[in-house]
């Protein structure tokens, strides 16, 4: 587990691959250098009204289900409504910082939220990311551009986020759940008018385990 590094990013440039090689077809499932040892807390900051507090409680059940169908024992844990709020201009700097490739400090505006991980769902448009901190603290922040509106979108977005706050980075199939940003993936991509996930790849389910084996 990779402790030196202060931020882990979900918009990273680059990724850190298994072995260091890429398969010529198809590429191998990336960590982000972190693993939970613990069931991390989930505090949601946002409207109660706001329909993606649903579809926050559907990523959570997604990867539980995921896990548990892997012979995982790890588990996303608890999710609350929090009280507190997150100022927007606070939220959408650290997603223009990770879009320049700058590192964020830890917001002190997150420090007297609950829980291991915060969800911040905003009504402002930036790019949605998933950060986690080296003090454990971990946030999903979910932006609500025009492309969140349209069918299955947000239900991916929401859950590609989270998969990075378990450790997954990004993937270069634009048929996959976790594909993303140097290659040329984008939320449009999981438009579709059945509701459903993308799938993970063969390689991030093994990865999965190896981040988080049976007990």
């Amino acid at each position: 587990m990779n402790r030196r590094r202060d931020l882990i990013v979900s918009l990273a440039s680059a990724a850190l691959w298994m072995h260091g090689v890429m398969p010529e077809r198809r590429a191998m499932a990336a960590a982000l250098g972190f693993a939970w040892t613990k069931v991390p807390a989930i505090t949601v900051i946002g409207m109660a009204g706001d329909a993606r507090q649903r579809l926050v409680r559907d990523a959570v059940a997604f990867w539980n289900d995921t896990l548990a169908s892997l012979g995982s024992d790890f588990r996303l844990g608890k999710i609350t409504q929090g009280p507190q709020s997150v100022p927007d201009a606070v939220i959408a700097g650290i997603s223009q910082d990770m879009l320049s490739g700058r590192k964020s400090k830890f917001p002190r505006e997150l420090a007297a939220i609950p829980g291991d991980i915060t969800v911040a769902l905003s009504t402002v448009a930036f790019i949605s990311f998933s950060a986690h901190w080296r003090n454990g603290k971990g946030l999903v922040a979910i932006g609500y551009p025009h492309l969140l509106t349209l069918p299955n979108v947000a239900r991916n977005v929401i859950a590609h986020e989270f998969g990075h706050a378990i450790g997954l980075a990004h993937n270069s199939d634009p048929t996959k759940l976790m594909c993303g940003r140097p290659a040329p993936c984008r939320p449009a991509r999981f438009r579709s008018m059945t509701e459903h996930y993308f799938a993970l790849t063969e390689d991030e389910k093994a990865l999965l385990l190896q981040l988080y084996p049976p007990d």
